[in-house]
């Protein structure tokens, strides 16, 4: 087994991590491009696209699952890390995956999804 193999996972986790911050630095451009736009301070030219604020409406919704899921993988209990997300994935699954608990840039790693 190589090294790259070995360490693939914590980087792409780590990596995830990192996207799930730009992801939520874009949303707070996008909203506030939104607000100064009814306060009339820009100008049209500059106002968020339909699409841009259905993205940045369903980063907002990944911050609350974003904040627990590191909370859980700060927290120094063993066995708690992997407990939290096997519930969290069984949780999803068992519903068909109408209730999220894993943000989206983490549930690409963990779960695969049945495409419909």
């Amino acid at each position: 087994m190589k090294f790259r193999e070995i360490t693939r996972l914590p980087r792409q986790f780590l990596w995830a991590i990192a996207m799930e911050g730009v992801g939520t630095t874009r949303m707070i451009h996008v909203y506030a491009r939104h607000v100064t736009r009814n306060l009339n301070l820009r100008s049209p030219q500059q106002n968020p696209s339909s699409e841009e604020l259905q993205v940045a409406g369903e980063q907002l919704k990944d911050i609350p699952r974003s904040l627990l899921f590191l909370v859980v993988f700060l927290i120094p209990v063993p066995g708690f890390v992997g407990g939290y997300t096997l519930a969290a994935i069984s949780m999803e699954k068992w519903s068909g995956y109408k209730i999220k608990l894993i943000p989206s840039r983490f549930r690409k790693l963990l779960i695969q999804e049945k495409k419909s």
